[in-house]
């Protein structure tokens, strides 16, 4: 039973951790796959509406850049080779950057309708063995870098590599005698989607301790609940047997012929009767309520004379232990179910009786209600543990009348408690 807690927290953690982890992978597997989808889409459009001016031969164009001396040169040429006419071939934007300064061969595409998250980059290298000129003069560091790579590997299909601690997506098509080759640089998403994995793995770990922690504390009340359950079962069984035990010495003695004091044996046999149907009826009681099937239904009660009515029916027993009741008593009304309160403050008014030495003090306030009863000692233990079911004290004595009364006062929504005071114990209810 010990166990349960420990169980619980392993439990609670991993389930939390899992679920945690099934989660981040749907994330990655959906973001990545986004990614590649965009980047792909965006190769493809560019390697689709890549073209140049139907009147202007490649070969003969890059040939033409290849020999160029200086940028005046370079700028000519392009000039040389734009169509008027056709906005689908070369254009100056499309070969120098913002600044003017540094030539590239990237975007030579047309405009697209088509639309993609992404927008990719293009670099050209000649053929192995076709005798183009190289264009590396016109590539700058990042795209240099590539194209040392391309000439190593096959870019024919989509595919994800690393290059120089930069991820792209790049894949290429043949042109005359150059091989275009399409890319878009990723690097920014991946570390992104590196930095959530972290943030959220550390997240996970956080939440997957709390989980177990939460699981650890959920355990060992499930463990005080059974342990507490295990003892009330015991202790009902031990009370009930008390008045069965003597009810059937009666019994017995009866019929063997050995009692004849017939008024005597039915006045104690009434009695163990009676205790053990007011015990059956606190345990339904407490039951009740723990369940939550037993509604209160409210009406406006006036405490004075309500106190002095659950208080008639204990004359007797007050008389024959010759107590002194002192009634301080305020007229205020509260809200309250009239049954399940007689049962409280009844309970608190059999105990007040049952261990008074000499003197009772019931006082009533608006807001507050207390019960004072001298007694000759009481410890701090017992005082503590006064409203637990069944709690043997150093008097031996046990119950649930004072647990009843608890958590009918709880069910009312007021506060019970009990203190140590003037040479006695006072009950004190606050609504």
């Amino acid at each position: 039973m010990k166990r349960n807690k420990y169980r619980i927290a392993v439990l609670v953690g991993v389930i939390v951790m899992i679920t945690l982890m099934l989660f981040l992978l749907i994330f990655n597997l959906v973001i990545r796959r986004n990614i590649r989808t965009e980047s792909e889409s965006a190769i493809q459009l560019t390697l689709e509406d890549y073209s140049i001016n139907e009147n202007v031969n490649l070969g003969e164009f890059l040939n033409e850049l290849g020999n160029a001396s200086d940028l005046d040169d370079v700028v000519e040429i392009i000039l040389g080779n734009i169509s008027e006419d056709d906005q689908s071939g070369i254009s100056v934007s499309q070969i120098l950057d913002e600044d003017g300064e540094t030539i590239s061969v990237s975007d030579l595409s047309d405009s697209s309708d088509k639309k993609s998250l992404y927008s990719a980059d293009t670099v050209l290298l000649p053929l192995p063995e076709s005798g183009a000129p190289s264009l590396d003069f016109f590539h700058n560091l990042q795209e240099s870098k590539i194209v040392a790579w391309c000439r190593e590997n096959d870019t024919s299909e989509l595919s994800r590599q690393k290059i120089d601690d930069q991820i792209y997506f790049l894949q290429s098509k043949t042109i005359e005698k150059y091989r275009l080759v399409a890319y878009v640089n990723v690097t920014g998403e991946y570390d992104m989607i590196r930095r959530v994995n972290i943030i959220f793995l550390i997240a996970a770990v956080i939440i997957g301790l709390l989980g177990s922690l939460a699981g650890y504390l959920l355990g060992k009340k499930m463990d005080q609940t059974q342990l507490i359950q295990k003892q009330f079962f015991e202790n009902t069984s031990h009370e009930l047997k008390t008045p069965l035990t003597a009810i059937r010495g009666y019994a017995e003695g009866i019929e063997k012929g050995v009692i004849t004091d017939y008024p005597k044996t039915g006045r104690v046999i009434s009695s163990q009767v009676e205790q053990m149907s007011t015990l059956v009826e606190e345990i339904l009681s407490i039951a009740k309520i723990e369940s939550g099937s037993m509604p209160l239904h409210r009406e406006d009660v006036e405490m004075s004379e309500f106190i002095q009515d659950c208080l008639l029916p204990m004359e007797g027993m007050v008389k024959s232990r010759s107590l002194d009741v002192e009634l301080d008593l305020e007229e205020t009304t509260v809200s309250a179910d009239p049954a399940q309160l007689e049962h409280a403050i009844t309970n608190l008014l059999t105990n007040a009786i049952k261990y008074a030495e000499s003197r009772i003090r019931i006082t009533c306030r608006p807001g507050t209600l207390t019960i004072w009863n001298d007694v000759s000692e009481i410890s701090s233990e017992d005082l503590r543990h006064i409203f637990d079911r069944f709690y043997t004290g150093k008097n031996g004595n046990t119950g649930i009348g004072l647990a009843l009364a608890k958590e009918i006062t709880q069910l009312h929504g007021w506060t019970i408690s009990a203190e140590a005071e003037d040479g006695g114990v006072l009950f004190r209810i606050r609504n």
